[in-house]
């Protein structure tokens, strides 16, 4: 396995519960900047694959060689867009991206605090949205070569620097540069736990109506527009927002990001990983991510893809699946609920580790199990 690889798995199954925990959020903190960069801008797979015929899905009018791909927060500056390929993801996702360039938090002395928990199948991270703004975000996908049957889209989200109206401006002003910059599809993130925004039911509202108002009903090309939501979503709000979703003109729905229930997940993670699970959140925030989602993850997809299946008839509108997808069987779990695509990010990073480049091609069978 390449050496940067084997740096990976030992960051990953190094004993962290054994350090004091401000020097273990350290090291992971700056192991994963530092062996993410060499990575993506390093490495060239040796053994290119491609995944087979029968793993495809076509969306909105677009094929996916694959349904898996990596969901936002991965490749967050344009990086790694030749791995992803060559690895055999299904699609390139960006971002999440604001309207002005961010250079992540900073606390205790710490930029960007992660912290993997290899036992628990589960990491936690406060980066802050670490990302280049719309407009140099918009001019990286105008430079990407394109492959067929590899979308690229972008993850968006409102800038907690600035007032709602001048947020919800500057963001029509993103969706507009990708457009012309000609992204494939956009994922719009309203559940992103460094994102301070007002959580209620009429503030997601309104946020989603002004958006359709001036972006969807006025776009210029078929352009998908889904909406990404937290697994912390309560049940009973989802009958309401696939309504409106679809009322609305948006595309789709994409369940879940992180969660911020750290108690309630406490039980899910590994007895000698507690300390520092508790110590990270207690200081840090942010969210969490990984195997403790899976429980969640489904009730939502399952309760979702009922609900579409019954009412999504007139129009295209799809389900994507992401939070606790680890393994092939994960994987085969959410297509089989009805989730036409889904994405990875904890899971993606333990199964790097493990299966360097061969990640995808150790996914690809569930992906062709289900048409």
């Amino acid at each position: 396995m390449n050496l940067l690889y084997r740096l990976l798995r030992w960051g990953h199954r190094f004993p962290s519960f054994l350090l004091p925990s401000p020097f273990a959020v350290a090291l992971h903190s700056w192991g994963r900047r530092v062996l993410w960069s060499w990575i993506t801008h390093c490495h060239i797979p040796v053994l290119p694959f491609t995944p087979p015929p029968s793993g495809e899905r076509h969306c909105w009018g677009l094929r996916f060689r694959s349904p898996l791909f990596n969901a936002a927060g991965v490749f967050k500056y344009g990086e790694g867009y030749e791995l992803s390929y060559w690895h055999g993801s299904g699609a390139y996702l960006l971002g999440t991206i604001t309207a002005l360039p961010r250079r992540g938090i900073k606390r205790w002395g710490i930029r960007q605090p992660f912290l993997s928990l290899p036992r628990s199948c589960a990491a936690l991270n406060t980066l802050g949205l670490p990302n280049p703004g719309h407009h140099a975000a918009a001019r990286i996908v105008e430079r990407l070569p394109r492959y067929p049957g590899f979308p690229i889209g972008v993850s968006v989200a409102l800038d907690p620097e600035l007032k709602l109206s001048e947020a919800l401006q500057r963001l029509l002003e993103g969706l507009r540069l990708y457009s012309a910059a000609g992204v494939d599809f956009i994922e719009l993130n309203e559940s992103c736990p460094n994102i301070p925004h007002d959580p209620s039911w009429r503030a997601l509202e309104f946020r989603l109506r002004w958006i359709a108002e001036h972006f969807l009903s006025r776009r210029e090309r078929s352009l998908p527009v889904v909406v990404k939501i937290s697994t912390d979503t309560p049940v009973e709000v989802l009958p309401a927002l696939l309504e409106l979703l679809l009322q609305l003109g948006y595309d789709g729905i994409t369940i879940g990001n992180t969660s911020t229930a750290y108690e309630a997940l406490l039980p899910t993670i590994a007895p000698s990983e507690r300390h520092l699970y508790t110590w990270f959140w207690h200081r840090f925030g942010g969210g969490i991510s990984g195997a403790p989602l899976a429980h969640r993850r489904r009730q939502l997809i399952s309760l979702s893809a009922q609900w579409i299946a019954r009412h999504a008839t007139a129009r295209e509108f799809h389900l994507l699946a992401v939070g606790g997808i680890m393994n092939p069987t994960d994987l085969r779990e959410v297509l089989s609920a009805g989730a036409s695509l889904a994405q990875w990010y904890t899971g993606y990073l333990h199964a790097l580790a493990t299966h360097g480049d061969a990640v995808y091609r150790w996914m690809s069978s569930s992906c062709c199990a289900h048409p």
